[in-house]
């Protein structure tokens, strides 16, 4: 081996290193802003209801709401429904409306703590056909807000994972829902 191949060698071997580095020094750098530096990762999100955060299964709720494969939007009331509530199941039907073709993937629940008032009843059969009714414990989705109303998001896997007050469903409700269809391989 002569003096030109070593030379070669040394320069190969130090235009590898810098390669590597210049892959390197990126991850390098964001793992070390993730760590040391946790101020400037971004609190904001692109959802417009609260997530929950561990999420609920849905289990706790009601065994029944298990057994479906589609994303549920849970509503809970008291025995009559009020103008608020009322309102709500309005928005809550105009953006199953408003996901079009997606509409079948996402299904309406009410969940009274008993049975419910015979009119209210009625309102639901008239108004909202597609809504199903199933009593069942409903602690776990008040501990999670006391809001009345208030309507909760369940994904396919059983974990109630985001609500929406009054004040947050229709337009944004559907833009997240639209959001979270797009996105999903499932239900």
């Amino acid at each position: 081996m002569n003096e030109y191949d070593a030379s070669r060698r040394t320069s190969s071997r130090g235009k590898l290193l810098i390669l590597i580095g210049i892959a390197a020094a990126p991850i390098l750098l964001s793992i070390g802003l993730f760590r040391f530096f946790p101020e400037l990762q971004p609190e904001n999100t692109t959802n417009r209801g609260q997530l929950i955060n561990p999420p609920v299964q849905v289990g706790l709720i009601e065994e029944a709401l298990k057994n479906y494969d589609v994303w549920l939007l849970i509503q809970p009331v008291s025995e009559n429904c009020d103008t608020d509530c009322e309102h709500m199941l309005y928005l809550s039907r105009q953006v199953i409306t408003g996901l079009g073709k997606d509409s079948d993937r996402v299904v309406r629940v009410v969940v009274p703590n008993k049975n419910i008032d015979i009119t209210f009843q009625q309102h639901l059969v008239d108004e909202h056909p597609d809504v199903r009714v199933m009593p069942a414990n409903r602690a776990p989705l008040t501990s999670i807000t006391p809001a009345s109303p208030s309507a909760f998001l369940v994904d396919p896997n059983g974990n109630v994972m985001m609500f929406y007050t009054l004040e947050t469903s229709g337009r944004p409700m559907l833009k997240d829902l639209k959001h979270l269809l797009k996105i999903s391989n499932i239900g």
